[in-house]
């Protein structure tokens, strides 16, 4: 791989040689000062002085030309190709997971966000849909249960209260079922109002309003080299999906 390295030019072999002066001359070492300086003296130098410089730039070209033309140097040109197309690739395939991830924990938070923004939205009461009748069962006897399953909440809770509520009684169902019904009713006239008709669409309009919204997925823009790097990856993926298939067609049928 070293004699496939590109022979360098006149300049930047005599820009290596005296690298140390020049940064003196123009006392630093930052890049643009010291390049403007260089390519300067560069110009300003003799022929005698670029000679040597001159002479090894074309040594070394010589040297690579000749390597190339070679069977073998074609191959190590080939292979070197390769390998850089592969890390190209794969330096791709990693930016386009970063932003994915990234992109992801964004959405995320918009998401909490807009959830957050939704429950401070006020609700008037009469709006509030009406509990089932296991859920006011539920609250009612949440403390008994939790004391049951051993002081574990959640699920468990939820979980021990279903199979309780399945075996209680019809007698003891009654009262929950009676009041359920009487908030459902209570509820159903007063959005059937014009005030709870106007009340109702209000609150929709003001959560809607903040709540989260799916932005659209963007086309890749051709003119732009990263997007299109990243675009060609997906194609070659494709590819050779496509590829591999129409090879098993093909012997399928032979």
């Amino acid at each position: 791989m070293e004699a496939l390295k590109k022979p360098q030019t006149a300049y930047f072999l005599w820009m290596n040689a005296n690298r140390e002066r020049v940064q003196t001359l123009v006392g630093s070492k930052d890049f643009k000062s010291v390049a403007a300086k260089a390519s300067e003296l560069w110009k300003a130098a003799s022929a005698k002085e670029k000679a040597p410089f001159e002479a090894e730039a074309k040594k070394q070209k010589d040297a690579y030309d000749a390597f190339i033309g070679t069977e073998a140097g074609q191959k190590a040109l080939e292979e070197k190709k390769a390998e850089k197309k592969d890390e190209k690739q794969a330096k791709l395939e990693k930016e386009a997971e970063k932003t994915k991830i990234k992109e992801e924990k964004q959405i995320a938070r918009e998401k909490r966000e807009c959830r957050a923004a939704v429950k401070a939205v006020e609700k008037d009461d009469k709006l509030k849909k009406p509990l089932s009748a296991y859920f006011m069962w539920l609250n009612e006897n949440r403390e008994r249960i939790t004391k049951m399953v051993g002081g574990k909440g959640g699920p468990e809770v939820t979980k021990k209260g279903s199979q309780m509520w399945k075996e209680l009684p019809e007698k003891e169902k009654k009262p929950f079922e009676d009041r359920a019904q009487k908030d459902k009713a209570e509820y159903e006239s007063y959005i059937a109002t014009p005030e709870g008709a106007a009340a109702l669409k209000a609150y929709k309009e003001a959560t809607a309003a903040v709540a989260f919204k799916e932005k659209p997925t963007e086309e890749v823009q051709e003119d732009s080299p990263k997007k299109a790097g990243q675009k060609r990856v997906v194609d070659d993926v494709a590819g050779s999906g496509a590829d591999a298939k129409k090879k098993k067609i093909a012997k399928a049928g032979a």
